[in-house]
């Protein structure tokens, strides 16, 4: 039983679970859901050249008219949750984040390969490319939040195990 104890402190415990994900919320909205929001306007498709061929994404319409509209309401819908995660410390919230930022991923995803695999001078602009470094930093925040409070569940059941019984 003596590993089983290890960690766990109580009140200290508990304090440091709520630190440790206020902190990992500050990053997954400054470096995830801000970048993704803000690159949902940039530049989605590209031309090097001449620039006649630039849309935001705004603008740019490959499976939804302003392809761009829908990632920046995921980017939202991912930094609210992550707010929320914080202030209700629920493992539920970081999922729907998490899940957020993985659609992020895969939309993104299919419009660079999409764009990567067009022929011409058009290429990915700027905005997509920062839309994936957002959702790649999403992730792993939202990941380490969900993380985080599955350790609270295991700890909650380790000290309601190890409680005194009355007889």
């Amino acid at each position: 039983m003596a590993v089983a104890q290890v960690g766990v402190n109580g009140p200290t415990s508990r304090r440091r679970v709520i630190i440790g994900s206020s902190v990992i919320s500050l990053l997954g909205i400054t470096f995830g859901s801000c970048l993704v929001v803000a690159g949902s306007a940039l530049t989605w498709r590209s031309d090097r050249i001449l620039g006649l061929y630039n849309q935001s994404g705004w603008k740019y319409s490959n499976i939804a008219g302003g392809d761009g509209k829908i990632t920046m309401a995921l980017g939202a819908v991912m930094a609210v949750t992550l707010v929320a995660g914080v202030l209700f410390q629920s493992r539920a919230l970081y999922a729907v984040a998490l899940a957020a930022d993985i659609c992020v991923a895969g939309f993104i995803l299919f419009e660079l390969i999409y764009l990567g695999a067009a022929s011409g001078v058009v290429s990915p602009g700027n905005g997509l490319y920062m839309v994936l470094g957002g959702s790649v930093a999403g992730f792993l925040c939202c990941l380490g939040g969900y993380l985080m409070m599955t350790e609270t569940r295991a700890q909650a059941k380790v000290q309601l195990l190890e409680a005194p019984s009355a007889d």
